[in-house]
């Protein structure tokens, strides 16, 4: 039995990629020159400078870990897993749902919580509904009372489910609102009615700690969301499948998934950022699979339109 948890202890261990050699330069040397040797190493990502990201509060999501009481998991046959691709994209699987494809910024407000819910509902209303809409993450504030200092995914799926959700026609992001709290129950178009622009979910759902039930998912449903625990060098990032290597732990931030692939060997989710377009990818990025630090599949959710 000792033996046996000896080499668990050592797989987890073996499974952080943190170097602390690398942090130790990180905080040591001027940033240039820190970007100018991290990219000259062989890794699986590389990194530039944000300074728009400088001082902004870019996480905010409460994670909850394992089965929530009263809400569904999703299970699926083992015969679902046989022809998955091992590359897939909601964007190319969709191309008619153009809120697959857009990426936000969040600026500085901890709304990442409600971008992830607003975002995938949208996404899902297109793909099951055939209903082209961009669901507000403005109407959260009707919920917490301003959505810039966080919040749990969970509760913003159940508002869109009991209250719904209108359109960002009807309620644009307003980073000021959201930070004093102001919730207005009309619409800044007056030619819109503010309840009859509500559209609502069906149910939620947590998906499973498994990355075939995840594939299928996204392959048969579409994107979900995730929480997850980030460090500051993922502000960093650039391009490529990124693997936490340096930075201190800032907290739990919450993301769009839209796909997942392989890229020179290396497993990874495909994901979309509320950070802008400027970051990464085009605001997405590769973030490599099985990161235990990250806890990445520790709090998956995803919902049915009504």
């Amino acid at each position: 039995m000792l033996r046996v948890l000896l080499l668990v202890a050592l797989a987890q261990f073996s499974a952080c990629t943190f170097d602390p050699e690398l942090n130790r330069m990180h905080l040591l040397l001027p940033k240039d020159q820190f970007i100018e040797y991290f990219n000259s190493q062989n890794y699986s990502w590389k990194i530039t400078d944000h300074p728009y990201l400088e001082g902004r509060n870019l996480t905010g999501t409460e994670i909850t870990k394992g089965p929530i009481p009263g809400v569904k998991q999703l299970y699926y046959d083992p015969e679902q897993f046989k022809d998955l691709p091992e590359n897939f994209d909601a964007r190319k699987k969709w191309p008619n749902c153009e809120t697959i494809k857009e990426v936000y910024d969040q600026g500085d407000c901890g709304s990442c919580w409600a971008f992830g819910t607003a975002t995938v509902a949208s996404d899902r209303t297109c793909i099951h509904k055939d209903l082209h809409v961009r669901l507000s993450v403005q109407d959260f504030n009707c919920f917490l009372g301003g959505i810039c200092n966080g919040g749990i995914p969970l509760g913003a799926y159940l508002f869109w489910i009991i209250y719904g959700l209108v359109t960002e026609e009807c309620k644009p992001y307003n980073i000021t609102e959201s930070k004093q709290g102001i919730c207005v129950k009309e619409c800044k178009d007056p030619s819109i009615n503010y309840l009859n622009d509500k559209h609502k979910g069906k149910d939620v759902f947590l998906i499973d700690d498994n990355d075939d039930k995840i594939k299928a998912e996204l392959v048969n449903n579409g994107p979900i969301q995730a929480g997850f625990t980030v460090y500051s060098d993922i502000k960093d990032y650039s391009s490529g499948v990124y693997e936490h290597k340096y930075g201190e732990k800032k907290g739990g931030h919450s993301v769009r998934v839209i796909g997942y692939g392989v890229e020179n060997g290396i497993d990874y989710w495909l994901v979309a950022n509320s950070w802008g377009t400027q970051w990464g990818e085009q605001g997405t990025i590769k973030i490599k699979r099985h990161q235990p630090e990250l806890c990445f599949k520790c709090a998956l959710l995803t919902g049915v339109p009504a």
